[in-house]
């Protein structure tokens, strides 16, 4: 009997007219899980991709990565965010040059428009998004 009544409190909590979104708080962010799928949604989707190619091991790549998913939300859905895993996609790191990690690329209509290897500060992160906005 006490869970039907908390079952009717929370339903009361939300008016039943309510609609809420959660699509528009959540980037597009995933991390890639094949060759193919990095071809298609990196290099052949039609918005600007920003790929952070990194490691669970990578110290810097734990900081970077909610920087890069705060930056990419910013952009209000005009710049997606891919997350390549080195150990699992060697072949991938290694056409894109990927010598350290992080390395981050931004890819415009499947062109690469800029990169950088390591940790940088807020203002050149900006204008690094802001390169592929444009």
């Amino acid at each position: 009997m006490l869970s039907t009544h908390l079952l009717r409190l929370t339903c009361r909590a939300v008016p039943a007219r309510a609609h809420l979104s959660l699509s528009a708080l959540k980037p597009a962010v995933y991390a890639i899980q094949s060759e193919e799928e990095f071809k298609s949604k990196v290099l052949g989707g039609s918005k600007p991709v920003v790929v952070d190619f990194s490691a669970t091991w990578c110290g810097p790549c734990k900081m970077l990565t909610p920087r890069l998913e705060a930056a990419v939300a910013a952009t209000e859905d005009a710049v997606d965010l891919a997350i390549v895993d080195i150990d699992d996609f060697s072949d991938l790191a290694l056409e894109h040059d990927v010598s350290a990690v992080p390395t981050v690329i931004g890819v415009k209509n499947g062109a690469i428009v800029d990169r950088f290897v390591g940790l940088i500060d807020e203002d050149r992160l900006g204008s690094f998004i802001g390169k592929l906005k444009e």
